[in-house]
């Protein structure tokens, strides 16, 4: 089993650490590892920005894809749930957690692309990291 974090990167910060993907990679693993460090919470908030919930909420509505919104938490959390992933999204950053790559690219990742192109993906368990690519766009003539 799979479990992916997507973070909204900003800008201006992914335009800096674009090939030092291994640096920020470190850096979102500490923060998990230190939540309550105000230092952390403040670059992350720097680095970051919030996730485009309501983007992916249009995105994501698919018939085969049931989304739940709880608001009673603190935190509100969007969340979908289908047969082969669990999707979370909060305002700070996404998770997905499913058996392969491949359906978290299926489900996720594609509809990512159509929203913004500076989306860093971690898996701490795997220690697998790296930038959701754009998708091509080819001209044919």
């Amino acid at each position: 089993m799979h479990l992916f974090y997507i973070y909204s990167v900003k800008d201006e910060v992914s335009m800096d650490y674009y090939y030092k993907t291994e640096l920020l990679f470190r850096f979102f693993q500490e923060y998990h590892r230190n939540p309550s460090s105000k230092l952390y919470q403040l670059q992350f908030k720097f680095i970051t920005k919030p996730f485009p919930v309501t983007q992916l909420t249009r995105v994501m509505n698919r018939p085969h894809v049931r989304a739940i919104s709880d608001t009673k938490k603190r935190a509100p959390i969007t969340k979908w749930v289908d047969k082969h992933a669990i999707i979370e999204v909060t305002k700070e950053m996404c998770l997905i957690q499913c058996d392969h790559f491949m359906e978290a690219e299926k489900l996720l990742f594609q509809n990512l692309r159509l929203i913004d192109r500076y989306f860093f993906i971690a898996d701490y368990r795997n220690k697998q990291f790296g930038w959701i690519s754009p998708q091509k766009k080819e001209m044919l003539l």
